[in-house]
């Protein structure tokens, strides 16, 4: 009886490392994209004790996000920004990280929905900046498209939702 118990429990053991050993080798779709978006805004996030040449690295770091023709439409407080190509989002970033003294991104809510076809996904998420020495986080609802190329993800187009408020 006690050699019968063992072999399952050894079996079940196996099972649970296999189970493991795949997702973690083999990761979905959406997993893939949950970890990029995690990484894109940890890219986007700066603090205020970047040197010049940190800032300039950190903005063009954040170049390996995008495709080459990404378009970006977002509502700013108070305008509607709208972005086409890289080298101008990354000018933005620029701008962006000498305007402010820091910056906080995070997408806490990540909704993904991939096209059959594995190659192309919308992403429906929150962002949520924080700007040091302000209060209140500034939050929005995005919609992303992104694209696989080769083997990564990148984002392709990013547009507000308008929600009902």
């Amino acid at each position: 009886m006690k050699k019968w118990l063992f072999r399952v429990v050894v079996v079940g053991v196996l099972v649970a490392l296999g189970f493991w050993g795949w997702r973690v080798f083999f990761p979905s779709q959406e997993e893939l994209i949950h970890r990029r978006l995690g990484e894109l805004a940890k890219a986007a996030s700066f603090s205020s004790k970047e040197g010049l040449l940190a800032t300039a690295w950190n903005a063009s770091m954040l170049g390996e996000f995008f495709t080459p023709d990404v378009e970006v439409t977002v509502d700013v407080p108070g305008t509607q920004h709208t972005l086409s190509g890289r080298d101008e989002l990354l000018q933005a970033a620029v701008s962006a990280r000498s305007a402010l003294g820091s910056l906080s991104i995070e997408f806490p809510d990540i909704k993904v929905v991939v096209a059959p076809s594995q190659d192309t996904a919308v992403v429906n998420l929150t962002a949520r900046g924080k700007v040091a020495g302000q209060r209140e986080s500034y939050v929005q609802e995005l919609r992303m498209r992104m694209i696989k190329i080769k083997r990564e993800w990148l984002v392709n187009r990013i547009e507000t939702v308008r929600t009902l408020s």
